[in-house]
């Protein structure tokens, strides 16, 4: 058997093999006493059928199989001898038997592209100012206010912006399908249907509004079809926010306002930090990605599309998933090549660092690093570390190369 590794795509490779009439021939003679061993044929006793007449009855089976042996046994050479790293067990794409019974067949698997590694010794970045610390502490504020908002109840018609707390039925051809109770909703709020928003403007509390409902194109199974929606209306509230205050501070856990606002001014000190890290190192990956135009594997862009979902809890649409696409590829591409970084720097992680890659993580999501370390599993932790420290490495490097940084970072 002749067998060859052809490069179909950076992710894609073929092992194309081709096998002479003689030896599909041997192989074929085994297989039919195989096969004659284990079928039944009428006026036969078990196991002596004349080969022949296995031969005519079975064809196409025994074709089949052999396709099936042949392949297997080239795909596995290929791995042994270390040709490609496969993400995904061979399956025969086509095979065909030629004049003489001769053999040719392809097996195709999606690999880890290879790739040179370009440049990342000689990366370059611009200087990024820091956000003033001010705005982030008023930004902090306002989103502590929002969380603090009460909502009170009023006696008017409903306006764009107010809430209505009510109880509602959803019915679909006649019949009941789905009731809520307490629900809270936004009149105007863009993730409402718009006939909701239009059939609730104006209303006051203790009435009763129906609409029908057409469900949008991205909508699954829903898509196109009609629905009415009743709502019973129990108050009409308005939303209001806390004033900033020492009884506010206070009920944040605060002596008063100002030792409030010493208290995130700290926190807005890190986070400022963060931020200018963080635009850092998104050049560093533009520049990678520049430098290293391959294709990543489909099949980890998409198991990336489900992570990003997930994490985000984005609606799994076809919509959706189109949107992600471009962001999962370029996610992959970068752990490929960061990965690849690390090997060629031999790049380790020791207990120590680890201990502070839990820490750092700690003080981003703020909870205790005993929490953190219950969430990540060690393994994966420890891929994130050396990713982690892979881009430390390159911001370093990047930095020592001459760059005017901001006078406030390290």
């Amino acid at each position: 058997m002749e067998t060859s590794v052809v490069k179909k795509a950076d992710w894609l490779v073929a092992v194309e093999g081709k096998v002479s009439s003689q030896e599909v021939a041997k192989e074929k003679e085994k297989l039919l006493r195989r096969y004659v061993g284990r079928v039944k044929l009428p006026g036969f006793r078990p196991g002596k059928a004349p080969l022949s007449i296995v031969a005519a009855k079975y064809d196409d089976e025994v074709k089949a199989e052999l396709v099936e042996e042949f392949a297997s046994q080239a795909y596995r050479q290929a791995l042994d001898g270390k040709e490609f790293k496969p993400l995904s067990q061979g399956r025969i794409t086509h095979w065909n038997y030629l004049e003489n019974d001769e053999l040719r067949f392809e097996v195709e698997a999606e690999v880890l592209p290879e790739f040179e590694l370009r440049g990342y010794k000689s990366l370059k970045l611009e200087p990024v100012p820091a956000p003033a610390q001010e705005e982030l502490i008023e930004k902090h504020l306002e989103g502590l206010r929002e969380r603090m908002a009460r909502f009170e109840p009023v006696e008017k018609p409903a306006q764009e912006g107010d809430y209505l707390s009510c109880d509602y039925s959803i019915y679909r051809n006649g019949k009941k399908q789905e009731k809520q109770t307490g629900v809270l909703i936004k009149i105007g709020d863009k993730e409402n249907f718009s006939e909701i928003n239009k059939a609730l403007l104006g209303k006051k509390a203790q009435e009763i509004v129906e609409t029908v409902v057409k469900y949008p194109e991205s909508a699954g199974d829903m898509a196109g079809k009609e629905a009415t929606f009743k709502f019973f209306i129990k108050e009409v509230k308005v939303r209001k926010l806390p004033e900033l205050n020492d009884e506010f501070a206070k009920e944040m856990g605060h002596k008063d306002m100002a030792t409030m606002r010493e208290k995130l001014a700290e926190e807005a000190k890190v986070e400022s930090e963060w931020m200018v890290k963080d635009k850092r190192e998104d050049q560093i990956f533009a520049q990678l990605l520049e430098l290293h135009p391959f294709s990543p594997p489909p099949s980890m862009v998409q198991e990336r599309m489900r992570y990003l979902i997930s994490r985000f809890r984005i609606p799994d649409t076809e919509q959706s998933r189109q949107e992600l696409e471009p962001k999962a590829t370029e996610h992959v591409k970068l752990d490929l090549i960061l990965e690849a970084i690390a090997d060629a720097e031999d790049i380790k992680i020791s207990d120590e660092e680890l201990d502070a890659w839990f820490e750092d993580r700690a003080k981003r999501m703020r909870i205790p690093a005993i929490q953190v370390k219950a969430i990540w599993k060690k393994e994966v932790a420890l891929d994130e570390a050396r990713r982690r420290k892979t881009i430390d490495y390159l911001l370093e490097r990047a930095a020592g190369g001459g760059l005017v940084v901001h006078p406030d970072s390290n």
